[in-house]
């Protein structure tokens, strides 16, 4: 029989890493947008466009989870007080497209209604507290006392959740291979005000004309500057016309339909190969700044009007359906909450749209919250998170059938969740679909 001792008793072993500051140095760089100075607005009318040009940074890899985006922003408008202002939904909405480009020219990534998505990565979130530098405040809106101080002017910090920007990347960006004089190209455009912004407070005249300005955008790059032997080896591979560096990464395609239906059948056509899952946010047609939720999504069951409630929903993939029979729900969504929480594999973990907003309503199916959605998970296992390639084609026919208790006004907005592998190769980079044996990187 094997005898156990305490762990601490035995001999520690350690892994020798790189010598730092000999090695591998640690930089930190503040980038600005190109064609403008520190002086410069941007709003929602006029400049509404964030441009930044990554440079091809000598010997340095980019470390996503510890880059980011900081910047300032001021509400603007008439009548505008301390007790009656404007403030931002939770989360900051403020950019509504987002593009990455080569440095050919190539887009890798164009994520329309980006607002929607930064709404939707937040509710996911598992923590809603200690998020107030990036325009977290609990799990709704923020009060006017947030409204008082973005009269003067509020600085944030985000992180980016998707493509490969995203936070949890699991490589380093390779910035000295990915092109000649920039690696990426990052567009981000502004979102209009009736996207972002809501009226809070009361007392005086109702403000009007409320808008924000954007100032002093800055990308705070994380760099590993590898010293001259390390960068070789990677030269090395990159020069090779035989080898090649394959980073994974994740984007969103999003498509818009119109619901006028009291059934619908939504056609969702993506041309991809490794489709994960599919995310359909219900919104409103239209939107104005007031004093109401930003960004509200439709669909729960305790919603007032019987044309913002879904009664059943299913989605189909060419002749099989996901649920062998359509999800229906009349009084709660509990089995729809149950279907989020699986499609992001939570483990229990705290959920913001899970939290009890009162003894018979959660913040996912609460009418003030407005958090629904509902979700087609084409993934089978956790092990997708430990790089397994999961998913299906979407070659395949998909469908959303969705059915209302009257007849709805509304958008759908479905998000396609798809995975892409960006190859680096002879000096050029590109991106291809998901294929066998390809999920390695470096």
């Amino acid at each position: 029989m094997s005898k156990a001792v305490p762990s601490k008793m035995l001999p520690m072993s350690e892994t020798i890493g790189a010598d730092a500051f000999k090695d591998i140095t640690v930089e930190r760089v503040r980038l600005q947008p190109i064609g403008v100075n520190a002086a410069t607005s941007y709003t929602p009318s006029a400049l509404n466009k964030v441009h930044f040009r990554l440079p091809c940074y000598s010997k340095s890899f980019m470390d996503n989870s510890r880059t980011f985006l900081s910047f300032t922003l001021k509400s603007t408008g008439t009548n505008l007080t301390g007790s009656h202002n404007a403030v931002f939904g939770n989360g900051l909405p403020v950019f509504n497209r987002m593009v990455l480009k080569s440095s050919n020219g190539l887009v890798i990534e164009d994520i329309t209604q980006y607002h929607l998505l930064t709404r939707l990565f937040t509710i996911l979130s598992t923590e809603e507290e200690y998020r107030s530098a990036e325009g977290v405040y609990g799990n709704s809106d923020p009060d006017v006392t947030v409204g008082n101080l973005l009269l003067t002017g509020v600085k944030y910090t985000i992180q980016f959740n998707s493509g490969l920007l995203d936070k949890n990347l699991k490589a380093f960006l390779p910035l000295f291979m990915m092109g000649s004089s920039y690696a990426l190209d990052i567009e981000l455009y502004l979102s209009d005000p009736s996207q972002c912004m809501r009226l809070v407070g009361s007392g005086g005249t109702t403000p009007t004309g409320v808008s924000y300005e954007l100032t002093n955008p800055i990308m705070n790059l994380c760099l590993l500057k590898m010293d001259n032997q390390l960068c070789s080896r990677y030269n090395a591979i990159a020069c090779d016309p035989n080898e090649s560096i394959v980073i994974p990464f994740t984007t969103y395609r999003c498509h818009v339909h119109t619901l006028n239906s009291q059934t619908s059948v939504v056609h969702i056509n993506d041309a991809s190969t490794n489709v994960r899952r599919i995310w359909s946010i219900y919104t409103p047609v239209s939107s104005t700044v007031a004093n109401a939720l930003v960004l509200p999504f439709k669909g729960s069951t305790k919603q007032a009007s019987a044309a913002n409630k879904i009664v059943s929903y299913n989605y189909r993939l060419g002749n099989q359906f996901l649920f062998n029979e359509p999800v229906t729900e009349t009084s709660d969504n509990h089995e729809t909450l149950f279907f989020v929480k699986d499609s992001v594999w939570s483990g229990g973990k705290p959920l913001m749209l899970a939290k009890n907003e009162s003894l018979v309503a959660t913040n996912f199916e609460s009418a003030s919250k407005e958090m629904y959605f509902t979700v087609a998970n084409l993934t089978y296992s956790v092990e997708e998170s430990r790089g397994v390639v999961q998913g299906t084609a979407s070659a395949i026919p998909i469908e959303l059938s969705v059915s209302f208790g009257a007849t709805p006004t509304l958008l759908v907005n479905n998000f396609v969740e798809a995975g892409f592998d960006l190859v680096i190769r002879n000096g050029q980079i590109r991106y291809q679909e998901k294929l066998p044996g390809s999920n390695s990187v470096y």
